[in-house]
């Protein structure tokens, strides 16, 4: 597996202004712009070590998204885009599903690489919580996702983060039972270095969170193939640990 290159480091604040600053422009590979739908359900996560990923709304202060984004020790916040004056809503504490291991990506050994943020604050009223997929199988081959994220629209091209972009994408396969990996036969698309920890959505819910892609025919890069970690398997420990966040999720989120 390939974990996603982060950006160069920088100041908190002046990276989170330049992700969201006039300049920005688009993301994921081979994507279009994200349904209003999508992007109320979606933020963009920034930190002191100067790398930027997205996030999936679970509650009004609580956000979904890759345990290898937040886990090294920096100071995390959402970027609020679009309200007027950007501003960041700091995170709180942070909470790693305890079978995370951050090796993976040199064992090739998948793990559960999932991680829950509580913020400081509620988000903007703007925001909505992400129904979490029920799923109980494995998704078939052919199945169609919905990956959105912040990220850059090709390998190294650092200018083109901090608006959201989302592709669909199918399922060629899974590994270890809890990762499906998206592709397409034919053509660049899927996500790329700041999309980790982004939503994949599969009927209208959350069936996913990205944690990493390739370039074709499993080189370093971005546009061949993306894992996504299957949420329903971790539905148990999502549950728990976000009532134990003080942030329960709604009785229609499951």
């Amino acid at each position: 597996m390939k974990p996603f290159r982060l950006v160069a480091p920088a100041p908190f604040l002046a990276l989170a202004l330049a992700l969201i600053g006039p300049n920005a422009a688009q993301a994921i590979v081979g994507g279009g712009p994200a349904t209003a739908d999508v992007a109320a359900q979606t933020v963009l996560i920034v930190s002191t070590r100067g790398a930027s990923c997205t996030g999936t709304v679970l509650a009004r202060d609580l956000v979904l998204t890759a345990a290898h984004c937040v886990a090294p020790k920096a100071d995390y916040a959402v970027a609020i885009i679009g309200d007027g004056e950007p501003k960041l809503v700091p995170a709180a504490r942070i909470a790693v599903h305890p079978r995370f291991d951050a090796t993976q990506f040199q064992t090739r050994r998948p793990t559960p690489d999932l991680a829950l943020v509580k913020l400081a604050a509620p988000l903007p009223a703007r925001f909505r919580t992400a129904r979490l997929s029920t799923a109980s199988e494995l998704p078939e081959k052919g199945a169609s996702f919905v990956l959105a994220g912040y990220g850059f629209i090709a390998d190294r091209a650092e200018k083109s983060a901090g608006t959201l972009r989302a592709v669909e994408v199918s399922s060629i396969g899974t590994t270890g039972g809890i990762i499906v990996r998206l592709s397409l036969p034919q053509g660049l698309a899927g996500a790329c270095t700041g999309d980790s920890g982004g939503p994949a959505f599969r009927e209208g819910a959350l069936a996913g969170v990205i944690g990493w892609v390739t370039a074709p025919g499993g080189a370093d890069g971005c546009g061949g193939v993306t894992g996504v970690i299957l949420v329903s398997p971790h539905r148990d420990w999502i549950t728990a640990t976000a009532k134990a966040l003080g942030s329960p999720l709604p009785a229609t989120g499951l």
